[in-house]
């Protein structure tokens, strides 16, 4: 029995040896052949209506048999758009906006694929250039600056066949910061004419989308547009009725409530036109009390929340009790997310200059700079236009002239532009080193570069009225 399991024992042995008998042969392995792609960009920018071409040089050695798979895929497709082909040359019907490509090269000899991405900026007639609102006649107007310099004036009613609400006063662009790439997809026209408020329309074709009325969900018959800004979400924010409003954001920006106006913040309280925006990580906001002439504090805890004046005041400086100012406020501007400056006058006319720095995200403080009496008030009017700059320099208008003011140095000089003794009805920061005038049927680019003196280094003339209000796109 023994011997039948030595020798069962070593039939197995042999038959695993020869099983892993290691084989031997030469063997030569060869990558297959890429192909080599040439003339092929990572972005096309394809106007809407025109055509586009995209040719790219694909080779490969060994003569075999290629063929080329384009797909384009974008946010309002609701499938991929195929094409075949050695070249991708189609009408450009899609939208203004940013499309992702995809290139399939196939090797049809030994079906190996090889990939490549690319992408496709839509754009339209008005995807750069300035867009200006102003007021003609009583009449409010929307035209069009080309790069070129030609203008396209009065357009809105041109696409549109109807005018636009009387007493303009802001023209905002709507960007998604959070969204890559940036682009404006709307602009916001905000009137004061009492019942619409202002138009929002598309910023690739200009044709209306609807007003500021029906941007709530549950429309007003009337509101008072105090004054609106646009913030980082791409919807608006700000002042109606002396209530603040806020866009609501906390859903898809595609959807159709994106955007809109719920009720206004609940609070005792009744905020001046001026407030501060903070995009900190945990955003805030700093408004003013017309009623009790103070500063409040909101939080935006995903949707705003009124603290009031519930916070600690430091004034370390006895320079003024944040919670009773005392002042009628005519501006307020915080430069560079620190120091806080608010401009406003007294019982008895006398205006003020207030700095201030807040730490609303806790500890909850307000720490107040100084108060002093502004150096030569006689300057501010009620038709004054204010802009800065982040190196703390303000600009602004007073008649037929514009002023730069140090608030470091509290020096107030004219700048060099002449306006033919014309009122400046406009002034616009285009970027740190350019400051846009308006005044009747012109606009007035002015060198403010450090070292300059405030001269006049562009000219567009046929601005149909007063400007108002530019925006920019490059």
């Amino acid at each position: 029995m023994k011997r039948i399991h030595i020798l069962t024992f070593l039939l197995l042995a042999a038959f695993i040896t020869s099983s892993c008998y290691k084989d031997k042969g030469n063997y030569t392995y060869s990558k297959p052949e890429a192909p080599a792609i040439n003339n092929l960009d990572t972005l096309y920018y394809a106007v809407v209506g025109d055509s586009l071409v995209i040719d790219p040089k694909v080779t490969i050695g060994n003569a075999a048999h290629l063929s080329l798979e384009w797909k384009i895929g974008g946010p309002d497709l609701e499938s991929d758009l195929v094409y075949t082909g050695d070249q991708l040359r189609i009408i450009f019907s899609l939208g203004a906006t940013h499309y992702d490509g995809h290139l399939t090269i196939t090797n049809n000899d030994n079906g190996m694929k090889y990939f490549k991405d690319f992408s496709i900026q839509g754009r339209t007639d008005f995807s750069t250039g300035t867009t200006v609102l102003s007021k003609e006649n009583g009449i409010t107007q929307l035209s069009f600056i080309k790069n070129d310099g030609s203008i396209r004036p009065r357009i809105y009613e041109a696409l549109n066949g109807a005018a636009l609400p009387n007493n303009p006063t802001r023209l905002l662009g709507l960007i998604k910061e959070n969204i890559v790439p940036r682009a404006v997809t709307s602009y916001w026209i905000i009137t004061n004419d009492g019942v619409n408020g202002g138009v929002q329309v598309d910023a690739n074709n200009l044709k209306k989308i609807k007003t500021l009325a029906n941007n709530y969900f549950d429309p007003p018959s009337s509101l008072t547009v105090n004054n609106l800004e646009d913030n980082t979400s791409g919807t608006l924010q700000g002042v109606i009725d002396g209530k603040f409003v806020w866009g609501y954001d906390l859903t898809w920006n595609q959807a159709p409530i994106y955007g809109m106006f719920g009720v206004p913040l609940e609070g005792d309280y009744q905020l001046s036109p001026w407030f501060i925006y903070n995009n900190a990580a945990t955003p805030f906001y700093i408004g003013y009390d017309v009623n009790t002439k103070s500063f409040l504090r909101i939080n935006l805890y995903g949707t705003p929340v009124f603290f009031g004046t519930n916070y600690e005041s430091i004034d370390t400086a006895g320079a003024f009790d944040p919670k009773n100012v005392g002042l009628d406020l005519i501006h307020m501007k915080q430069i560079n997310n620190n120091y806080c400056y608010a401009f406003g006058k007294d019982a008895s006319g006398t205006l003020y200059e207030l700095r201030f720095v807040v730490n609303f995200n806790g500890p909850f403080t307000f720490t107040t700079n100084y108060k002093r009496a502004f150096k030569q008030p006689e300057l501010i009017t009620a038709n004054t236009k204010w802009q800065s700059t982040d190196d703390r320099i303000f600009y602004f208008s007073s008649g037929t002239k514009v002023y730069r003011y140090n608030p470091e140095s509290q020096t107030i000089q004219p700048l060099a532009a002449d306006f033919g003794s014309k009122e400046v009805s406009m002034l616009k920061l285009l970027n740190q080193n350019t400051l846009v005038a308006g005044i009747d049927n012109k606009l007035l680019y002015l060198d403010i570069q450090t070292g300059s003196s405030g001269n006049i280094i562009k000219t567009i003339e046929g601005i149909p009225g007063t400007p108002i209000d530019i925006y920019q796109r490059d």
